[in-house]
């Protein structure tokens, strides 16, 4: 793959007019991205696919081999670029957090509050890109600047909405790790390692921005949903298991379909589905007082994913 691509570059470089790859990209600075470029030698054509390619301080053009690597690599180069054209009001979001916001802020899996911001404002960017793009590509600098423009107008109430609904997440956290540790009967150590499980899929390193902005707000019923399972499992601890064999068949089917917990980057949209109907499927089993998004069920899951 790193050879074609090296060979694409080369050949496209090559040519008149051809398509020339760039790094150090802080701005929309090159007109119009071409959805393909055509290189003609040796009586064949060579087509090529151009990219945005984050690279974290900047993005890069690059040609790739295939319209799917295309696809995937150029909306994280775009969040990247609108992350460089937008200015973060991360710092009067901080400022006007009361204290326990803070502690709570303080206690997420991210490497520190820092990194917490800036997968919120990944997020963010990703809500005005999508809002406008669904399949996440931009290819003229006019569309470009409506998605930036967005992000620049709705920032700041769409950065603050997204840490008051991480605090809300973190406080369910914290709920559900006292209901871990409340349970001490061996007869509950399989679903508490179940709840494990689930809460370390729902809550890592990387998750807002993963997770998304229209998603985000599902994950505090999912973890009250933790919660209301572990109260009542020694009501019933057979009824619990046969529900979690029920749910770790949703998972298998899940899983040998291609899906991944927590969801990978670039899912396609049936196995983003399937990854939140999981967590449906869970809250209609365990917790069914709580209510789900949507109609929920292993034989729903089956014919999602077939």
């Amino acid at each position: 793959g790193a050879d074609a691509a090296a060979r694409l570059a080369s050949a496209a470089g090559r040519a008149r007019d051809g398509f020339a790859e760039r790094a150090g990209l802080s701005a929309w600075t090159f007109g119009d991205l071409p959805r393909h470029v055509d290189t003609h030698q040796h009586g064949g054509v060579i087509r090529a696919y151009p990219a945005l390619v984050d690279e974290k301080s900047s993005v890069a053009l690059r040609l790739m081999a295939s319209a799917e690597e295309q696809a995937r690599a150029t909306p994280a180069g775009l969040r990247r670029l609108l992350l460089l054209a937008v200015p973060s009001p991360a710092s009067y979001v901080r400022e006007h957090l009361t204290q326990n916001e803070k502690l709570l802020l303080a206690t997420s899996p991210y490497q520190n509050v820092n990194a917490l911001f800036d997968d919120a404002m990944a997020a963010c960017a990703d809500e005005a890109l999508f809002a406008l793009h669904p399949d996440g590509l931009v290819w003229t600098a006019a569309d470009f600047e409506a998605v930036r423009d967005r992000l620049s107008k709705a920032v700041l109430p769409l950065l603050d909405q997204t840490i008051a609904t991480v605090v809300r997440i973190l406080s369910g956290v914290r709920d559900v790790e006292r209901a871990i540790k409340s349970g001490t009967s061996m007869a509950m150590l399989p679903a508490i390692t179940d709840a494990r499980e689930q809460l370390a899929a729902l809550v890592h390193p990387g998750f807002i921005a993963s997770t998304g902005i229209a998603r985000l707000g599902h994950l505090p019923r999912y973890l009250a949903g933790i919660v209301y399972r572990l109260e009542k499992l020694p009501d019933n601890p057979a009824r619990d298991r046969a529900w979690m064999t029920e749910v770790q068949t949703a998972t298998t089917r899940y899983t040998d379909a291609g899906g991944r917990l927590p969801l990978a980057p670039h899912s396609p949209d049936t196995l983003a589905h399937a990854r939140w109907l999981l967590e449906e499927l869970r809250i209609s089993l365990f917790a069914q007082p709580l209510g789900t998004a949507e109609p929920a069920s292993l034989q729903r899951l089956t014919k999602l994913l077939a």
